[in-house]
């Protein structure tokens, strides 16, 4: 007879992991696997009546749908609740003419506020308002545009002198051809009592009663007055700012305009960079810039009454750091100078007061 002996727990065999409970007790390890079920198809398990049934709800619905998108796309597009009425114009100077940017902004009033592109508001201010830095638009629905401006930084005082071009003066030749017709017509028909008395007329007799004309220097130049943004534009509707530098342009033939653009804006930049590294490197205040375009070329004039000629064409720190170099050595602030010269490369040339190069 066979005995069975108890053994410890440690030395039992581990029962497998009970995953289910099955109708009879007994322990399986392996998971019940679940009878296949075969899928039957249901596209026609309602008939074709409710296929149709189905087919013909699913129609009605795009068919609502695409109607109120139509709707709402025509109500968006046509529809006058979205067009532009109103526009304001916020700027941080008050001297800037806001019914000026208004009155342009009008091209804009009825258009549909949705499909009317920021860039083109922007672009079309830009275009007739070029002195704004910056340009935000805004759009407040439902109908109005909101803008928000902000102009250059001025800069500089303007000064401009200008002299209008004289009237054309009638040549002596005109004169001769003159006379001449008056003696072909004198000649021809002896029988004119009108024409027996008349006679070739001198130069001098033409001239001097109609024009009495004095040899002179010419007419003294007209000063205009303005500011001066960092993008060189001249801005009339301020009053001229004592503690800027000023910027003076002679021999023009025309006077300048509001906002036009009397300096390119490379050369403006030229300008301001030159001032601020002459003062750092000499230690000189600059009182004004002459701006000689046609030149190419820059005169600054400090406070000791010295003048500066800068080339535009080439660096300013090359020129200015030269004279920075030689100017105590050579002792210059001791003479009496009317212009020093740098526009020639590695050379300084100056010229004293009172010398033939200062006439």
């Amino acid at each position: 007879m066979v005995k069975l002996i108890n053994l410890p727990m440690f030395l039992r065999k581990k029962k497998p992991k009970r995953l289910y409970y099955p109708a009879k007790s007994k322990w399986y390890a392996r998971p019940r696997r679940r009878p296949a079920v075969k899928r039957t198809s249901r596209r026609f398990k309602k008939g074709v009546r409710g296929f149709l049934k189905d087919l013909v709800k699913k129609s009605l619905y795009l068919v609502i749908t695409g109607v109120i998108f139509g709707l709402l796309l025509t109500f968006l597009f046509f529809s006058s609740y979205f067009s532009v009425t109103n526009t304001e114009v916020i700027r941080e100077n008050f001297n800037v003419d806001s019914a000026a940017i208004e009155n342009k902004l009008n091209e804009f009033i009825g258009k549909n506020i949705l499909f009317t592109p920021k860039s083109k508001i922007h672009k079309t201010i830009r275009t007739y308002f070029p002195e704004f830095a910056i340009i935000e638009v805004h759009k407040i629905f439902p109908s109005t545009l909101k803008i928000y401006l902000e102009s250059h930084p001025i800069v500089a005082n303007l000064r401009v002198y200008y002299v209008l071009p004289e009237p054309e003066k009638i040549v002596e030749e005109d004169f001769t051809e003159l006379n001449k017709a008056i003696e072909e017509l004198s000649g021809s028909d002896p029988n004119l009592t009108t024409l027996e008395s008349l006679s070739p007329l001198t130069d001098e007799e033409i001239a001097d009663p109609i024009f009495d004309i004095e040899e002179g220097d010419g007419p003294e130049p007209v000063e205009q007055r303005s500011l001066l943004n960092c993008i060189g534009q001249a801005i009339f509707d301020q009053e001229e700012d004592l503690e800027l530098v000023a910027i003076i342009i002679r021999g023009l033939t025309q006077p300048i305009e509001n906002r036009e653009q009397v300096i390119p804006p490379e050369h403006m930049d030229y300008i301001l960079e030159t001032i601020q590294h002459f003062i750092n490197m000499m230690g000189f205040d600059v009182l004004e810039v002459e701006y000689l375009s046609n030149a190419r070329e820059i005169h600054l004039k400090t406070t000791n009454n010295l003048v500066i000629w800068i080339s535009i064409e080439r660096d300013f720190k090359d020129q200015i750091n030269k004279l920075h170099t030689i100017y105590e050595p050579a002792e210059l602030s001791k003479e009496d100078l009317s212009y020093i010269d740098l526009r020639v490369r590695e050379k300084v040339i100056y010229c004293p007061q009172g010398s033939h190069c200062d006439q």
